[in-house]
């Protein structure tokens, strides 16, 4: 019994943060309507980001925030390669996604970054004498409460709306005067933000980033989309 309970608590740890995966991967697939395949590169770019700030001593949070503008980024060019080159969205993801693979090797310098012995997030909640997967799942928790209430507060905006009503009817949200393509970019970002994000968390929680950790997250972000 006590080893089914610490296996539940070990996989409810990692799974709160891949649930930030599957937060990215819903504002573009559900709210958007748009199959992204952004998610692929932008995780990486995330993790690589975090890995490389850290070892640079930036604090672990100040890492998790230019993972996510890095994510945001990869975003905006999905956006533009979709919404001003006409490019269609899946094609304009896969074209992301390969780019950031070398964006990606730049950035790391290297195939895999280890975090061994550096100061990560967890770290700072562990000093408190909490255990390391409890620590994993009240980071996670928290993380995922923040993205969940500020997307909430957001999507309730008159920008929040007007991504809604994007991707809900095209045609109605044009003839209505919203600027469908900036809605779109502006989703973009916040969905690889997020999913960079979770790179970035579960980098420092595996105590290292590696270049091919995307592979897979796309299919991992729907099927969690299609389970909830």
């Amino acid at each position: 019994m006590t080893n089914l309970l610490s296996l539940f608590l070990s996989s409810a740890s990692q799974g709160v943060l891949w649930a930030l995966l599957a937060i990215g991967v819903y504002v573009t697939f559900r709210i958007l309507d748009i199959a992204d395949l952004t998610a692929e590169g932008s995780f990486p770019l995330g993790a690589g980001i975090a890995a490389v700030s850290i070892t640079n001593g930036y604090h672990p949070l100040t890492a998790c925030l230019l993972g996510f503008l890095g994510g945001a980024a990869a975003g905006l060019v999905s956006g533009l390669l979709h919404t001003k080159l006409k490019i269609p969205a899946l094609l304009a993801g896969i074209i992301t996604m390969t780019g950031l693979y070398s964006v990606t090797s730049r950035v790391m310098g290297a195939p895999n970054i280890s975090l061994l012995g550096q100061p990560t997030i967890f770290h700072w909640v562990e000093s408190f004498g909490i255990t390391k997967d409890n620590a994993v799942l009240i980071v996670g928790l928290l993380f995922a409460l923040i993205v969940v209430c500020l997307l909430v507060l957001f999507l309730r905006t008159e920008t929040g709306l007007a991504i809604r009503a994007t991707g809900d009817n095209l045609a109605m949200s044009e003839a209505n005067g919203i600027n469908t393509d900036n809605m779109k970019i502006i989703g973009y970002m916040i969905s690889n933000g997020c999913i960079a994000l979770s790179g970035s968390l579960l980098a420092q929680n595996n105590g290292f980033a590696d270049l091919n950790s995307g592979i897979g997250t796309i299919v991992i972000g729907l099927a969690s989309i299609i389970i909830a």
